[in-house]
């Protein structure tokens, strides 16, 4: 999965908090749900992007997953605002052992521009993450790390990986149908290295 990871060499660094929002309702074994982004950029600065989005996902086992889900990105510029519209395909095995869980996201992010002033253009990544979670018994607190590789299917890289994620932090179960996330993140792009605070909040309607 992680095979032929090479050192990523950026050109400069930045730092950004994320903050995504989801209300998700579980029907049978399928959940469906709201998304939302807010994502800051240059230092903290000024707003990057907002997002709305629909998502949703099957359990076809108690170890494996799969979802969809549509987000529609806007893009914040000086002097003007471009819309994105970006889908996802992902599949997550899991598994469990001695309190740890496991998971593997195996996801295709296809980011598209119907119109573009900045010059963008269409991308499709490839995202592989693997998470472990330490879950013991009713704990409020469980703890997780993880790594995540992004490849670029649709451009010719020197380097086949575009940025490498690795994250740090907590689930905290604010109550029994809310939780929040919290996590420091630092990614190695190929032009760029971040260091993200981020907070995740989920509620279960």
């Amino acid at each position: 999965m992680f095979a032929g990871i090479n050192k990523i060499i950026a050109e400069e660094t930045d730092t950004r908090t994320w903050i995504d929002l989801f209300a998700t309702k579980k029907i049978h074994s399928a959940t469906v749900g709201l998304i939302g982004e807010i994502y800051t950029i240059n230092h903290n600065t000024s707003l990057e992007r907002t997002s709305i989005g629909l998502k949703g996902d099957y359990a076809f086992f108690s170890w494996l997953s799969a979802g969809t889900g549509y987000v529609l990105v806007n893009f914040k510029h000086p002097g003007y605002h471009e819309l994105a519209n970006r889908f996802y395909f992902q599949a997550e095995p899991s598994w469990h052992l001695s309190g740890f869980f496991f998971s593997l996201r195996e996801r295709l992010q296809i980011t598209l521009y119907p119109t573009t002033i900045n010059n963008e253009v269409d991308s499709y990544f490839w995202r592989n993450r693997f998470e472990v979670c330490f879950k013991k018994g009713e704990k409020k607190l469980e703890p997780l790390i993880s790594i995540e590789t992004l490849y670029l299917i649709n451009h010719i890289e020197t380097n086949p990986i575009s940025e490498i994620r690795y994250t740090l932090g907590t689930y905290y179960h604010f109550a029994k149908n809310q939780k929040f996330k919290f996590y420091g993140m630092f990614t190695e792009g190929t032009h760029l290295d971040r260091y993200i605070l981020g907070v995740v909040y989920d509620i279960k309607l």
